[in-house]
């Protein structure tokens, strides 16, 4: 099937854009892709097979949507602005496994959306051009919801996909880093000039791919992990068991004998310590925890 728009022409981008009464908004991040070439790279990457789904966040034009669903998944586009969601009705016209809904995604319940708009035990993929003024929210809302997807291959403004897969000891690496790791497995795929967007954006991007890892820890744990990294990245600045003294309220001697058993030096910062060291850790925590009852 044949989209009668050539998306990849900031001319007739522009003219399809006027025609629909539409300006690229800045505060959305809008800078479509216009790159035929760096789309097929990226939907090569995804490897969507048939019976598979597909999220896409942002489709802006959709330029990338049409060509997923040119193969043979099933493709629910989210858009936030009203006004693309009308001209991406027009555009993805020709392919009837296409769906496109309104709606904010740095609200939504991705298994909840997964089980409305897919057949039961639909693997779903999530394949976007993430608009960056969300993209580093919304890694931390999908990691919430424990990555639910099969894999996902993103592109981001360069420094959020550098801090995402950063490694400890990195410049970047921070809590977004720990908890990426701590749910996926990532992979660098390629950079991607700014000159393939039009409106042309001020930095570079890069594509990379997540896939999802096992969980190290229970729910209940989870959820302690998430406050240990988020307060010891507060105060990186600061050692560990000084960040952990303004978390808990226990004392430095308690900590630091804690600490011990999880085999950490107390004055070591919290951007040397490794997904493993801070989910060993938190289950020392946490036992602690259950056995003086005290979960606040």
């Amino acid at each position: 099937m044949k989209v009668k728009y050539n998306l990849t022409s900031p001319r007739e981008v522009m003219a399809i854009m006027s025609q629909y009464g539409l300006r690229p908004q800045k505060g959305l991040g809008q800078n479509f892709l216009i790159d035929r070439n760096i789309v097929q790279k990226i939907i090569a990457a995804a490897e969507v097979e048939p019976g598979e789904g597909v999220l896409e966040i942002g489709p802006g034009l959709g330029t990338l949507t049409a060509e997923l669903a040119r193969g043979e998944g099933r493709i629910l586009a989210l858009e936030l602005d009203q006004g693309l969601v009308r001209l991406l009705a027009e555009v993805l016209r020709p392919f009837s496994r296409v769906a496109v809904i309104s709606g904010d995604a740095l609200k939504a319940d991705f298994i909840a959306l997964a089980n409305e708009y897919f057949p039961p035990g639909t693997p779903v993929k999530l394949v976007s051009n993430l608009p960056y003024y969300l993209s580093s929210t919304l890694m931390y809302r999908i990691f919430e919801q424990r990555f639910p997807f099969a894999r996902a291959v993103l592109m981001f403004q360069k420094e959020v996909a550098q801090r995402l897969l950063a490694e400890p000891g990195d410049a970047g690496y921070g809590s977004l880093s720990v908890l990426c790791r701590y749910y996926c497995s990532g992979t660098f795929l390629f950079n991607v000039s700014r000159r393939v967007f039009w409106p042309r954006p001020e930095v570079d991007s890069a594509v990379i791919m997540l896939a999802p890892r096992p969980p190290l820890l229970l729910p209940g744990e989870e959820a302690l992990l998430w406050r240990i990294v988020k307060g010891a990245f507060q105060l990186r600045r600061k050692t560990l068991l000084n960040s952990l003294s303004n978390i808990f309220p226990w004392g430095k001697e308690i900590l630091s004998t804690l600490l011990a058993q999880a085999s950490i030096e107390p004055a070591t910062r919290p951007e040397l310590l490794s997904v493993d060291q801070f989910a060993k850790l938190t289950r020392i925590l946490y036992n602690y925890m259950r056995e003086q009852n005290r979960f606040f």
